[in-house]
């Protein structure tokens, strides 16, 4: 089986205005593609033709006035929020970069691919059920996870090491004891959650797991968390499918976050990840970009992700 890759140029519709730059924009994923380009297996990859999901569906992990301000904001130019700019297009890279976690989620149902990686913006996880926030539009990780849930899979497992805490996504699965959502994050730091005492409520207690870094932390820092907390505890979930929010702005070099991972450290952590979960889940992982706004330092850690995945289909 093979790798599935997802990129669309709708992802590229959503964009600030050019007079106020911003870090979330087009010329993240351009470089991304020009480094893989570059690789000699970009092409042996698995490109699957982008689905379409009736925007009804997104209901399952977001409000209806959650989705009516998406609408709204068609043909317009504005802010959600001081930190989450619109254009008249930005409705369509919203709703396609969900489109492509679904996609990439057919893909693996099929058989066609064993794991995957979705090139989106914007980026989702900060996301809640009913507000939009932090460069996030809808919550492109936990509508893929709702989408698996009703396609027979029964346990999720979601690490999501952005150096910013998931917010969006913990508050959507924390009553949920069948999604496991772990987070590994720079704190004290933007959105001020993920407290290692957020553990999930109701039927999802034990299910949701923090672990805060200190700012400055190394490659040496994660691995150690990743090989004794964040591998344990996704073998005792004994998840069915993985899934990474790929946040890759705790590299040393990005301009938002304050740790000290570089490239090799991103490429490591990919490694942890996939052996284990070739022995947990017939290695099934499908990740999807979240954060990362150096452009060399994200680039080159997402080939070095992606070609970590290769190696593993």
């Amino acid at each position: 089986m093979k790798t599935g890759f997802i990129y669309s140029k709708d992802f590229l519709y959503h964009n600030a205005d050019p007079k106020i730059p911003h870090y979330e924009s087009s010329d993240r994923l351009l470089a991304c593609l020009n480094k893989l380009h570059q690789t000699s297996y970009f092409n042996s990859l698995f490109f699957p033709e982008m689905k379409k999901v009736p925007s009804e569906f997104f209901n399952e992990i977001h409000s209806s006035a959650h989705l009516q301000k998406i609408e709204r904001s068609k043909g317009k130019r504005g802010y959600f929020d001081s930190d989450t700019p619109f254009t008249e297009k930005s409705w369509i890279a919203a709703y396609s970069a969900a489109n492509s976690g679904i996609t990439l989620a057919d893909a693996l149902i099929s058989g066609t691919i064993k794991n995957g990686f979705s090139l989106l913006r914007p980026p989702g996880h900060h996301a809640e059920h009913n507000r939009i926030m932090g460069f996030c539009m809808l919550n492109n990780v936990a509508i893929t996870a709702r989408y698996l849930q009703k396609n027979g899979f029964k346990k999720i497992f979601i690490i999501d090491w952005d150096v910013h805490h998931g917010n969006g996504t913990q508050e959507i699965f924390y009553q949920d004891p069948n999604v496991f959502y772990l987070s590994i994050h720079q704190f004290p730091f933007y959105p001020m959650t993920g407290l290692s005492s957020e553990t999930g409520k109701n039927k999802g207690i034990g299910t949701t797991k923090n672990i805060p870094m200190q700012a400055n932390s190394d490659n040496q820092a994660y691995i150690q968390k990743f090989k004794e907390v964040v591998i344990p505890t996704m073998e005792h979930f004994e998840p069915d499918i993985v899934l990474i929010s790929a946040g890759f702005d705790a590299h040393k070099e990005d301009p938002l976050g304050e740790m000290d991972i570089t490239t090799k450290g991103f490429e490591d952590l990919t490694k942890i990840v996939l052996e284990s979960a070739d022995k947990i889940c017939e290695g099934k992982v499908l990740s999807f970009l979240e954060g990362g706004y150096n452009l060399t330092a994200l680039s080159e850690s997402v080939e070095a992700h992606v070609a970590v995945f290769n190696f593993f289909s």
